[in-house]
């Protein structure tokens, strides 16, 4: 009897920031993500969604500080033009304008309040 191998079907990345409320409020005002949830008073977990890409934070210690190039998270997106359009509406600092690469993807890149990274490809 052979037993399934299991499948791998998301990824749920937890970053660490020093205020959980303002980094759950930017990401629903300014990157149209919805809240799951907020824990403690103050917060010091909370949960973001939009569409199938959900991310946690988590209260970071005092000294933790983010290295100037922390990687980024990469979220697939189907049409980035517009949502390239709805950052810009919202004033998102861009880190790397919206172009097509080489390696078959439309890619745009943003810092969120914290300096994380996150990188919005679509395939061409």
């Amino acid at each position: 009897m052979s037993e399934k191998v299991p499948e791998l079907f998301g990824v749920g990345p937890v970053l660490p920031v020093h205020d959980v409320a303002k980094t759950v409020e930017f990401y629903c005002s300014m990157l149209g993500f919805e809240l799951d949830f907020v824990m403690g008073t103050p917060p010091d977990h909370g949960s973001v969604t939009r569409g199938r890409v959900g991310i946690q934070f988590t209260l970071a210690p005092a000294e933790f500080v983010v290295t100037s190039f922390p990687g980024w998270i990469y979220i697939f997106v189907d049409n980035i033009d517009t949502l390239h359009s709805e950052y810009l509406e919202r004033d998102v600092q861009i880190t790397r304008p919206l172009e097509s690469c080489e390696h078959g993807m439309r890619e745009l890149e943003i810092q969120d309040l914290n300096g994380f990274r996150l990188r919005f490809g679509q395939y061409l």
